[in-house]
């Protein structure tokens, strides 16, 4: 029981990061669906796989190029369906989206201000 309590807390508390200072702005081009009814794929144009995951034990967004992880970033269960909402209302009513990527504070900041995002 100890390894398994120590095992979350690992995986909580681990992030992978592509590098320290970066922030990554980014157009989310489309939401999409998988098998699975809480997660999503979010299209964009700087990596080639973000999931959107919501429904697993610990819930957040992903980023991968080439198959290889570069930034995971957990988020509350609570605010990761707060953002389901948002993506889907932003792409059901043809809203712009931007993805900001902050590695320095490990956060993500959503808007629907995309004057620099590229």
């Amino acid at each position: 029981m100890k390894k398994m309590i120590s095992m979350i807390g690992l995986l909580m508390s681990m992030t992978v990061v592509a590098s320290a200072g970066e922030l990554i702005k980014m157009p989310m081009q489309d939401l999409v669906a998988t098998d699975m009814d809480y997660v999503f794929e979010v299209k964009t144009n700087k990596f080639d796989k973000v999931v959107l995951d919501c429904q697993s034990f610990i819930t957040g967004m992903s980023f991968s190029n080439g198959g290889e992880l570069k930034s995971n970033i957990y988020l509350d269960m609570f605010l990761c369906e707060d953002m389901v909402n948002f993506l889907q209302e932003s792409k059901r009513d043809q809203l712009p989206v931007c993805i900001g990527l902050d590695h320095d504070n490990e956060e993500l900041v959503i808007t629907r201000e995309t004057d620099e995002c590229i």
